[in-house]
């Protein structure tokens, strides 16, 4: 599922809390009564609304993450929700190997820290260099077992 409209820079955080959050929450809600693990691709910015993601239960749901800072979700959410994402595009698209390499070994190490983690790019992969993608993936694969 992808959220557009809760981000930071779409909505003021009281029309957020008015009327988006009861809702979204509402329907998720729904989802995971219903035996679903819902795994939301949180678009934009969320960094300020992280602390609603913990009024879902624990290890009920996966948000995918775009321009919302990673590193502040994992102090956040800690283990209460699996994250995922945060590769930029753009050093997907521009970067090098060994820089790629060393932003995936920081997500690991920080945000895969006690588990949780999935490693994915922040949004989509069109246009980006294969060698990089294949390094994301190959990196991932050798250095980010559990």
């Amino acid at each position: 599922m992808t959220v557009t409209r809760g981000s930071d820079d779409f909505i003021p955080m009281k029309q957020f809390q008015t009327f988006y959050w009861p809702a979204f929450k509402k329907l998720v809600m729904t989802l995971i009564e219903r035996g679903a693990t819902p795994c939301i691709f949180l678009e934009g910015t969320f960094t300020s609304r992280l602390e609603y993601l913990l009024e879902f239960p624990k290890g009920k749901l996966c948000v995918r993450l775009n321009k919302t800072d990673i590193f502040k979700a994992k102090e956040i959410l800690k283990d209460h929700i699996c994250i995922e994402g945060n590769v930029p595009s753009s050093l997907l698209q521009v970067g090098t190997v060994d820089e790629v390499k060393d932003y995936c070994r920081k997500l690991i190490d920080v945000v895969g820290k006690g588990g949780g983690y999935i490693l994915g790019p922040r949004s989509s992969t069109d246009e980006v260099k294969p060698e990089n993608l294949k390094a994301m993936i190959e990196f991932t694969k050798e250095y980010g077992r559990y």
